[in-house]
This record gives structure tokens, C-alpha cells and sequence, in this order.
């Protein structure tokens, strides 16, 4: 009866996760109660979401908090590191894709942060379709790629991103 308990208190607080299995579960379990597959815990907004994924179900962030330590111990990543992984090899000026038909895009400018709200940092960039768009998702190394290098001069400049 305990996890019909955790898991309707959850509910109530906006905070069960469902596994891929279609399974609810309460936040605090990190394994679905039905299948057993592991869960992770987003860094950034603290979401619980299924192992299987590659990105919060919340905010598309890639970071476990389980990967940089949790709160209460003290994370083992200051925020400037975290960001600074978070942006990866991207800088303004150069052009990259995240894999997708159509998704190479020009870096226009980058937000480290840290901001009051979420998205705590962002990057600017212009689409193949001419769109410029903010975004915070996070560079995944398996997926994401380099079309073209920035521009020597604007690569070590830290004043260029703000």
C-alpha cells in the first residue's frame, strides 16, 4: 500500500514520473516500481525522468544530478562548469547540427548566466530556415556535431558571449 500512497501524494504535487514502461511513479523512486528500470534526476530543474531518455522530460536538460553530485552534499561542478559543459565546443560564429534533417544552426550569441529564472542560461541561434531562436539544450557529444569552426577571432574573445 506504500506505493499507492507515495504515488498518489506525488500526483497530487506534480511530481511522479512516468517510466517508458507507462508506469507512474512516485518522484523519490529511482527505479519504476513495475519494470525496475532505472530513473535519473535532472540537474537543473530537478525533474525525475525515466533512464531510457535522453533529456529531462521537463526542460530538455542532459545532466543528472546523480553525474555532479546532489544538494546536499555539495555539487562536485561549480555553475560555471556546469554551463560550460552544458555549451560544449559551441561559440558564436560557428555553425553546428543536433542531428535532426534540417538542424544545422549559427551560434548568434551565448547567455552563460546565471539568469533568476529557467532557462538559466541560453544560446541564440539562426536555423537553416533563417529562424532565430533561443535555446538551452545542452551539447550531447553522441549526437550533436560540428559543421564549421568559429572564427579564430571571435573563438577566444570571452566578451563576445554574454
Amino acid at each position: 500500500m506504500a506505493y499507492l500512497e507515495d504515488l498518489a501524494k506525488a500526483k497530487r504535487a506534480g511530481r511522479a514520473w512516468t517510466c517508458s514502461c507507462g508506469a507512474d511513479n512516485p518522484a523519490h523512486y529511482d527505479a519504476c516500481h513495475d519494470c525496475q528500470t532505472p530513473s535519473w534526476t535532472c540537474a537543473a530543474c530537478g525533474t525525475v525522468s525515466p533512464q531510457q531518455q535522453d533529456a529531462c522530460i521537463e526542460c530538455d536538460c542532459t545532466t543528472a544530478s546523480e553525474a555532479i553530485g546532489d544538494r546536499e552534499e555539495g555539487f562536485d561542478l561549480t555553475y560555471e562548469e556546469w554551463v560550460t559543459k552544458q555549451i560544449g565546443p559551441r561559440r558564436v560564429g560557428g555553425r553546428y547540427d543536433y542531428g535532426n534533417a534540417d538542424s544545422e544552426y549559427e551560434v548568434l550569441a551565448i547567455e552563460r548566466g546565471p539568469r533568476p529564472t529557467w532557462p538559466t542560461w541560453q544560446i541564440t541561434a539562426r536555423g537553416a530556415d533563417g529562424q532565430v531562436r533561443e535555446h538551452h539544450t545542452g551539447w550531447d557529444a553522441r549526437r550533436d556535431r560540428i559543421i564549421t569552426e568559429a572564427p579564430a577571432d571571435t573563438q577566444g574573445a570571452p566578451d563576445q558571449t554574454q
